[in-house]
């Protein structure tokens, strides 16, 4: 019996949790190797920088938490609107400093962790409700898209940091 826990495959929750640390955890990295001015970089006019992803990914972490029901993020960096979904960053515009922004995403890592882990198989099986219902029906779904996003801009982010001239993070 001992060795087959040893061998068990983690339940669907904990698999969530740790696709999600992953994701955040390269998040931080990615993040600590700019500063402000390296965060502002872009490599065309047309694109976003590192600092829009900064505050987007912060931004709709807090979408995603009030979808989730989990409790909203206290303190750190209010997010211009300009940084949600659909937005583009404007260098005539004032935002909070990347560096809050990265602060409060390392910042809020181990709780968004306690609360995935903390969801029950009833949790997950609730319908979303509101924008995302069609796309995401159940919590499950939309905590895996949570995580595939954060990936996705962390593509991004990978991207900025070679434009600049860094090496690659696996070689």
């Amino acid at each position: 019996m001992a060795e087959q826990m040893k061998t068990a495959l983690p339940g669907l929750i904990e698999t969530l949790a740790w696709q999600f640390g992953f994701a955040r955890d390269t998040t931080i990295r990615l993040l600590g190797e700019f500063d402000e001015e390296t965060a502002r970089w872009r490599p065309t006019p047309h694109n976003n920088n590192l600092h829009w992803l900064a505050g987007h990914l912060l931004t709709c972490g807090d979408d995603f938490r009030k979808l989730l029901g989990f409790p909203a993020r206290q303190g750190g960096p209010v997010v211009h609107p300009d940084l949600g979904f659909g937005g583009y960053y404007d260098e005539s515009k004032e935002y909070a400093p990347f560096t809050e922004f990265a602060a409060a995403l390392a910042g809020e890592r181990d709780e968004l962790l306690g609360l995935i882990r903390g969801m029950t198989p009833a949790d997950l099986a609730r319908p979303t409700e509101g924008e995302l219902a069609s796309f995401c029906p159940r919590h499950v779904e939309l905590v895996s898209l949570w995580i595939s996003h954060e990936n996705t801009h962390n593509g991004q982010m990978y991207f900025l940091r070679r434009g600049l001239g860094k090496e690659p993070l696996i070689k």
